[in-house]
């Protein structure tokens, strides 16, 4: 009797075990169909395969990347269809799947940002950028993708003041982003008023000369606070301090042209 309930135990368990090696078997079957259409650039057809794998064998959340990865390959920004929707909801599951299991792949946080941001989702891309800048306040890419972020949703004030906000963790590329972001609303937004447009120009004034003090072999930063600085020059109404403002965005002017030479005559020393 004792061995016959020892058998009643066993035989379901081999049984079990036997099928789980099955399953196994034939998602590996699958994720190897599934690499191959891959391979092919048949990506919805490698969704296809892999997430047949993944019904098979739930366990393998590592393939949830190759499943990120084919439908990021077929979404295309800026396609407001349903379906290119779905490919880019699709993508960001799998990511999140393959995240929940693996959270220090940066490669994979960084697939999702950029899904985010091509689909124009800015305050999920701020809500994820936050929360890791709350846990590293001093991550600087981090930061530098905030701003980032900021200006592409609109939120150029929000923008200024976030990188006001750093403090001495703010580095010359924050300042930067800022910085040209203003010179392009001063530049190209007809719809502000003298007053608007002159508050936009100092904030990126100060943000150009913090770039520049921060690196000062930058050619775009010398480039952009020159063309800021002629901006002010346009809202100055006295003639003298007009020719002050232009004086001193040809300095900053010759210093970027002083660095393409530069850069020629090393070049042409190394040839």
């Amino acid at each position: 009797m004792a061995t016959d309930r020892l058998k009643a135990v066993l035989i379901p368990l081999a049984l079990c075990t036997f099928l789980a090696g099955c399953g196994k078997v034939k998602a590996r079957m699958e994720f190897k169909q599934g690499n191959a259409s891959y391979k092919s650039e048949n990506y919805r057809e490698a969704i296809r395969y892999y997430k047949q794998g993944l019904e098979l064998d739930p366990a393998a959340k590592q393939v949830w990347r190759s499943v990120g990865l084919s439908a990021m390959a077929v979404y295309r920004p800026g396609d407001v269809s349903k379906q290119n929707l779905e490919y880019a909801e699709e993508a960001l599951g799998a990511f999140e799947k393959f995240a929940e299991a693996y959270p220090e792949d940066q490669k994979v946080q960084d697939y999702i940002l950029t899904i985010l941001m091509s689909s124009e989702r800015f305050d999920d891309a701020l809500k994820r950028l936050r929360a890791k800048a709350a846990k590293n306040p001093g991550d600087k890419e981090n930061n530098q993708a905030i701003t980032t972020v900021l200006i592409r949703a609109g939120k150029l004030d929000e923008a200024i003041a976030y990188v006001k906000s750093l403090g001495a963790r703010a580095d010359g590329v924050s300042h930067y982003t800022v910085g040209v972001a203003c010179w392009d609303k001063a530049y190209r937004d007809p719809m502000l008023s003298p007053e608007q447009r002159g508050v936009v120009v100092d904030a990126g004034i100060e943000s150009l000369r913090k770039s520049v003090a921060m690196t000062p072999d930058s050619f775009d930063s010398l480039v952009y606070l020159n063309l800021i600085l002629r901006e002010k020059a346009k809202l100055e109404v006295d003639p003298v301090k007009q020719q002050e403002w232009i004086a001193e965005a040809v300095i900053f002017q010759d210093k970027a042209k002083a660095i393409v030479a530069a850069r020629k005559a090393q070049t042409a020393a190394a040839s």
